[in-house]
């Protein structure tokens, strides 16, 4: 009987025992979950992201028909070239609002500026990081020779079903080649893409082209800029690189200056300058703020916009002046630190404009001189340059030459020849010529260092402006019988152009 119960007091042991261990691993296991659940939480709420909806999207690229706006679109959803409008030159076609916001009036009455910008297919993955920041109207134009036009219909596609802001505030145009008219792709397919990667989203996507097409080498930056701002209907444009990022309240802080301006009333010839910095590639994030951006000068993690390829691009912002602690402000919006009263030859600063400044000059095609041509239109016509405090733009990376490819290089050298042409002419056919009394003086007949100290500087006349016998001879050098496309390739066969 002892042993019985000696046994079955063990076995009621053991049992209890057990009873216990399993009771404490479902705690365990409760308070582990727990954690996690709790830590997930947090990540949610405070790690900022660029990318607001977690799901995936099957694309038919197939079916790319996205379009909203009342141009008529051909089989397959291929924008017909028919329905384009020709520039200038008769080599390129422009389709205005082929994709437009569907919030576009209301976006646009409530805003002062617009956000203009122009990409190729390949880099409009950015559009989604700029419209996370930017709460304002954005008008996109997009370079889409032959079947590039079908990975531009199936990425704006993507943007607009992964991104709000986009669909609701983005509106895209189009410019291709008069001879390269939209096709569609060789390769439809269907396509898993993720809304929390618009990048490698993008760079899927890219397999719509056909491959057997010749890559476009003229890229018309200049026609796609005036697209882009022409399409605003506010009374400012704020026209930039694609992958330059404004930080967070830009188009508020603007909307809520640009009404009064400096000192109360509205300045139709003032142009207002925003600082452009390069970030190093370990920033992940742009800042916030001018606050968090001086901290990364400090640091060695940003820098000026182009400061070690080309000093003189932004050098005659004065940054130096720029880069103190902002002044504590209770206006909710931005204000001018300084004004601009030096010129300095081939300065491209990024501006804010009025709807009534000088568009871009479209002559300049590729890299090189397509701002510049602008400043100092602007410069002759009289406009006074305003740098705005705590303004800025972020691009990702330091800028070196190491990446620039021959054609680039040979793109600058024609595009310098044409500039200094342009100065010759007076800075636009069509508009007025500076006034007389701005071209009695002049800059020096050299370049200046970009050390040097800099002084006022009227527009050149043309007895002191260099010569575009200084640059090597090409083969179109005062041909004026020539049409531009003709002009053009004769002076490409004059360079070394390789692919």
């Amino acid at each position: 009987m002892r042993t019985l119960c000696a046994i079955t007091s063990s076995r009621f042991c053991s049992s209890k025992m057990g009873g216990r261990r399993v009771f404490l691993a479902v705690n365990l296991l409760i308070v582990v979950v727990n954690v996690g659940l709790g830590i997930l939480m947090n990540l949610a709420v405070f790690t900022r992201g660029s990318v607001r909806n977690h799901y995936w999207l099957t694309l038919a690229t197939d079916q790319t028909n996205v379009s909203l706006s009342t141009s008529p679109l051909g089989a397959g959803g291929v924008l017909p070239a028919g329905f384009g409008v020709l520039d200038a030159t008769g080599n390129y076609t422009t389709h205005a609002f082929v994709w437009p916001a569907q919030e576009w009036d209301t976006v646009t009455a409530e805003s002062r500026v617009c956000l203009a910008t122009q990409t190729s297919v390949e880099r409009l993955f950015w559009v989604a990081w700029q419209a996370e920041a930017w709460s304002g109207p954005m008008s996109v134009s997009i370079f889409v020779p032959g079947s590039e036009y079908a990975v531009a219909a199936a990425m704006v596609s993507y943007l607009r079903r992964c991104f709000p802001n986009v669909q609701e505030k983005v509106s895209f145009h189009l410019v291709h080649p008069r001879t390269r008219p939209p096709r569609p792709s060789p390769n439809p397919e269907l396509i898993h893409l993720s809304c929390d990667y618009p990048q490698e989203s993008n760079i899927l996507l890219m397999r719509l082209r056909d491959e057997g097409e010749q890559k476009e080498r003229r890229y018309p930056q200049n026609l796609m800029r005036n697209l882009a701002r022409r399409t605003c209907p506010c009374e400012y444009s704020l026209t930039i690189d694609v992958d330059m990022l404004t930080p967070p309240f830009m188009s508020e802080n603007l909307t809520g200056f640009l009404p009064g301006g400096m000192d109360g009333a509205p300045c139709w010839k003032c142009v207002y300058v925003v600082p452009v910095y390069e970030l190093d590639t370990s920033v992940t994030y742009p800042p916030d703020d001018k606050t968090e951006l001086l901290r990364l000068l400090l640091k060695g993690l940003a820098q000026r916009f182009h400061i070690k390829v080309y000093a003189r691009n932004q050098g005659n912002s004065h940054l130096e002046n720029w880069e103190v602690e902002p002044a504590r402000s209770t206006a909710p919006h931005y204000t001018v630190l300084y004004n601009i009263t030096t010129y300095e030859e081939f300065w491209e600063p990024i501006l804010v404009l009025p709807c009534t400044a000088p568009p871009f000059d479209e002559r300049f095609i590729g890299y090189g001189f397509t701002r510049n041509s602008q400043v100092y239109e602007l410069h002759c016509r009289g406009y006074k340059f305003q740098v705005l405090d705590q303004a800025f733009l972020a691009h990702q990376g330091f800028q070196t030459t190491a990446s620039y490819t021959p054609t680039r290089f040979a793109q600058i050298e024609i595009n310098k020849v044409r500039y200094q042409m342009f100065q010759e002419g007076g800075p636009r056919a069509s508009g007025p010529r500076p006034s007389s009394s701005t071209q009695e003086s002049a800059p020096p007949t050299t370049d200046p260092s970009p050390h040097s100290p800099q002084t006022t500087l009227p527009p050149p006349t043309s007895q002191d402006r260099r010569r575009p016998q200084e640059t090597p001879s090409h083969p179109a050098q005062g041909r004026e019988d020539l049409k531009p496309q003709e002009w053009w390739e004769e002076l490409e066969r004059g360079v070394n152009l390789e692919a």
